[in-house]
């Protein structure tokens, strides 16, 4: 098959993308990855075929963190909106003209209409079960939420998009959110961190996260300060739009102070700097795969990808949640007995990381319970079961 995957977000979007991309080549597909500019070289150093489409995410966060506060999604204006969905319509077709599916995944609420126009199946891939909905079973205050939430995308982009969809032929949407999320919800995370229920407001196939092995060995400087002492802690909140970013290396020695144990810190997008010591090393990008299984534990900004990686690596975990899906994972991690209790990220000190890295090193049930989810983990293969879902479903 021919097959076009359109991809608007942070990074936590697009890796797992390219990893479902990468294997349906190896399966004999042909795959074209569309996303925000940033992700070129992401796409191509796993032999992806690139085409850059949508604004840079990366670039809208570094420039105006403080806009990003509530999430990408948002953080979108409905001008902006309506401006990224128009291009999804209007352009998309002509770029992927020729394929036989499109997958998507991110803020995608035109991609089915440009499916649509091509006249091919189209299915949405989400990363985390919440964008499903709640059941009646849930607290009233989510409901309500929810409900709120799939009002405004209606009331902001359903008749812009019936507009298009007019100009195109096409009969109209009654739901912009149902519209989004397609036929059947391909949500790729494992049962084991997120489990989808039955009963949400639209119907889902859950397969499990779909991880890019690293082609990248550990650097140097990260081997030479693994082996220079107790295996340390790692510190990194991924693309999350923070500001104030010079206050965080005094915040880290600080931890470094009160807890006495050892940190790699991910520079993130944020772009974190501080002095190298005897206890903290600042790192780029790293090959979580390698890295996570010589931690003692994790503090991060609780993002799905991280989380699974964390959880595949068998070491206790804390999160300080930023945005939108982060909230979720950090309530499983405490209901998983992964890790403590946390607070907000905006409500972070260096008091509040201490207690949790102490916590993660010293409570033996986070171990033991860190320990049994990464076996179970290891029995369960996300790409492969995604990839067979796909191929059952539309491979001729």
């Amino acid at each position: 098959m021919k097959i076009a995957c359109v991809i608007l977000g942070t990074r936590g979007d697009v890796q797992p993308m390219v990893a479902l991309a990468t294997g349906l080549i190896k399966r004999g597909h042909e795959v074209t990855i569309c996303a925000p500019p940033e992700n070129e070289g992401l796409a191509t150093d796993n032999g992806c075929r690139f085409i850059p489409f949508g604004p840079s995410i990366q670039k809208e966060i570094n420039e105006n963190p403080k806009g990003q506060k509530g999430g990408v999604a948002v953080s979108i204006s409905p001008k902006q909106g309506r401006k990224l969905v128009g291009d999804q319509i209007n352009l998309l077709p002509g770029i992927i003209s020729g394929s036989e599916l499109v997958l998507a995944a991110g803020i995608v609420l035109g991609v089915q209409t440009a499916a649509d126009i091509l006249k091919v199946p189209y299915r949405l891939v989400a990363f985390y079960p919440i964008l499903l909905g709640t059941t009646k079973d849930d607290p009233l205050k989510n409901r309500i939420l929810f409900r709120s939430g799939r009002i405004m995308i209606n009331m902001f982009m359903k008749g812009f998009i019936n507009k298009l969809r007019k100009e195109s032929g096409l009969p109209p949407i009654t739901d912009a959110w149902s519209h989004w999320l397609g036929d059947k919800v391909i949500v790729a995370c494992d049962k084991e961190l997120h489990p989808a229920r039955e009963g949400v407001a639209f119907p889902f196939i859950q397969t499990g996260f779909m991880l890019l092995p690293s082609k990248n060995e550990l650097p140097v400087r990260v081997e030479e300060f693994l082996r220079s002492g107790d295996p340390p802690v790692y510190i990194g909140f991924g693309s999350n739009p923070i500001t104030g970013t010079g206050k965080y290396s005094e915040l880290f020695a600080e931890v470094l102070a009160k807890t006495k144990k050892r940190f790699i810190i991910s520079k993130g997008w944020a772009g974190f700097s501080g002095t190298d010591t005897e206890g903290i090393l600042y790192v780029d990008d790293m090959p979580f795969d390698k890295l996570f299984p010589r931690m003692a534990a994790a503090i991060y900004h609780g993002g799905t990808g991280t989380m699974a990686a964390i959880a595949r690596a068998g070491i206790p975990q804390a999160a300080f949640p930023f945005m939108g899906d982060q909230f979720s994972n950090q309530k499983q991690i405490v209901s998983l007995g992964l890790g403590p209790d946390t607070c907000k990220f905006k409500d972070m000190t260096a008091d509040s990381i201490s207690a949790a890295v102490l916590d993660c090193l010293t409570n033996a049930h986070y171990k033991q319970n860190a320990d049994e989810t990464a076996r179970k983990l290891k029995e369960s293969d996300g790409l492969a079961m995604t990839i067979d879902h796909i191929e059952k479903e539309f491979s001729k």
